[in-house]
C-alpha cells in the first residue's frame, strides 16, 4: 500500500523498456497509510500507521507517537494503546450492534483524521479449515457460510507456525587453552556431570504470516458460501517435518470496502507487465479533517473477529520425507585436526571414545545452523502449543 497511490506506466518500446518518471511530487512526509480492523467483541484491535514514501526510496516509514479513538454515534469511546513499530491496540472492544463507530486520529504533526461511521458487521464462524494432497505438496483450504446469506464480502489473514529440531544434537563445546606459541584445542562435553544434550538448542519454533491479500466474495452465487484455496506448502519441506499448525483470521467487510481491497490487490499483485491492471488511486472512507485536500490511504473496518486453527501431523501425509539437507563430519579430537578442520563448525557428540578411560577421541560437527536451532528459529514454545 506504501508506493501504489500513483499511477507508474511501463512502456516497451523496439524491445527495450523505458522507466516512467512520475511528475508528481509527493511531500517529505508522505501520505498516511491506516491499515487493519477494528473488532467488535472479544479480540485485538490492532491499526498499523505508516507513511507512503517516493518512489525511489526503499525505507518503511511508520508512524509513531499518534492518538487513536474509538468513538460510537452514542458517544462511546475507547482508547488504542501504541505498541511500537506504527501499531495501536485494543483488547475486547465491546462495541453495539445497534450503534455506528468510526475512528479518530492525532498525530504529533497536529493533524486530526476520521473515517466514516460505520456498522459492526456480521462475521459468521469458519466452517472449516481443510487440506489436500497436491501436486506432491500439502495445499489448504479455507470454507465459510453464512447461512443468513448477509455477509457476502470475506478477508482472510493466517500465520503458520511449526516446530523443528536441529540435525544433530550438541553434547560438546570447544575448550581453549591457550599456551605459549599458540592456542590448544579439544572438545568436552557440556554438561560433565549427566553428560546430557543441551535442549536449548535442539527444539525451536519458525512462525510465517500471510502477505498478500486473501479476499473472496459470494454476491454473485445464491448462497453466502466460500471454499478457496488458502496456501501451498512444498513437497519435502520443513514445515511438517515434526509438527505444522495454521490459525487462520477471517474479518468480513461491506462492499465498499471490499471493492477498496480488490483495487489494492490488484495494485500489489496485478501489476507484473503491461497486460496486467494498471495501478489506480486508493480512496478509502478516512480523511484528514484539518486539510481536507491531503489523500489518506486506507479503509476502516468493523466487525467481530473469526478464527479457527488446525495441526498437521507427518504421520498423516505419508511419504513427506523432509530432508534438513545437514552434512556432518567426522574430526579427531586433537588441537591440530580441530583447528583444521572443526573451527568452521559446531560440535555435536561423540563418534569414538578411547577403550582406556572413555577419552573422546573424535566427535561429529556440522554447519552452526544445523546444530543450533536458535539461528534459524526461536526455543520459545508457543503457548497453544500442544
Amino acid at each position: 500500500m506504501k508506493k501504489i497511490f500513483f499511477i507508474v506506466l511501463v512502456f516497451i518500446t523496439s524491445g527495450c523498456k523505458e522507466i516512467y518518471v512520475s511528475p508528481f511530487q509527493s511531500p517529505e512526509t508522505g501520505f498516511l497509510v491506516v491499515e487493519g480492523a477494528i473488532i467488535s467483541g472479544q479480540g485485538t484491535t490492532t491499526i498499523k500507521l505508516s507513511r507512503t514514501t517516493k518512489l525511489d526510496i526503499r525505507k518503511f516509514e511508520v508512524e509513531l507517537g499518534a492518538i487513536l479513538t474509538v468513538e460510537g454515534d452514542d458517544n462511546s469511546l475507547y482508547i488504542l494503546f501504541e505498541k511500537g513499530n506504527g501499531h495501536y491496540e485494543g483488547i475486547d472492544l465491546n462495541l453495539n450492534n445497534a450503534h455506528k463507530y468510526r475512528l479518530r486520529i492525532k498525530t504529533t504533526a497536529g493533524k486530526e483524521y476520521l473515517s466514516d461511521f460505520s456498522v459492526v458487521k456480521n462475521n459468521p464462524p469458519i466452517e472449516d479449515v481443510s487440506w489436500k494432497r497436491e501436486n506432491g505438496g500439502v495445499q489448504l483450504y479455507i470454507s465459510t457460510n453464512d447461512p443468513q446469506n448477509n455477509t457476502r464480502y470475506y478477508q482472510w489473514e493466517y500465520t503458520e507456525t511449526w516446530e523443528f529440531h536441529s540435525a544433530y544434537p550438541s553434547y560438546l563445546k570447544y575448550k581453549t587453552q591457550s599456551i605459549p606459541g599458540g592456542d590448544t584445542y579439544e572438545v568436552v562435553f557440556k554438561d560433565s556431570t549427566t553428560f546430557s544434550f543441551d535442549p536449548t538448542i535442539y527444539t525451536c519454533w519458525k512462525s510465517n504470516a500471510s502477505t498478500n491479500l486473501l479476499i473472496g466474495s459470494s454476491a454473485r452465487l445464491s448462497r453466502d458460501a466460500i471454499y478457496l484455496p488458502l496456501t501451498f506448502i512444498p513437497p519435502f519441506s520443513q514445515q511438517i517435518g515434526i509438527l505444522y499448525s495454521i490459525n487462520v483470521k477471517q474479518y468480513s467487510w461491506s462492499k465498499e470496502g471490499y471493492e477498496f481491497l480488490e483495487r489494492m490487490k490488484k495494485n500489489t499483485e496485478g501489476t507484473g507487465s503491461v497486460f496486467d491492471a494498471q495501478p489506480s488511486e486508493l480512496k478509502g472512507n478516512i480523511y484528514c479533517i484539518t486539510d481536507p485536500a491531503e489523500p489518506v490511504i486506507g479503509f476502516v473496518n468493523i466487525c467481530k473477529a473469526q478464527e479457527k486453527r488446525i495441526f498437521i501431523k507427518p504421520s498423516e501425509v505419508p511419504g513427506w520425507n523432509y530432508n534438513d539437507g545437514c552434512r556432518f563430519f567426522e574430526i579427531e579430537n586433537q588441537s591440530d585436526s580441530i583447528r583444521l578442520k572443526g573451527l568452521g563448525l559446531m560440535p555435536a557428540y561423540v563418534a569414538k571414545t578411547s577403550p582406556f578411560g572413555g577419552a573422546i577421541l573424535s566427535f561429529i560437527a556440522s554447519t552452526s545452523d544445523c546444530v543450533d536451532c536458535t539461528l534459524t528459529g526461536t526455543n520459545r514454545k508457543p503457548v497453544f502449543w500442544p
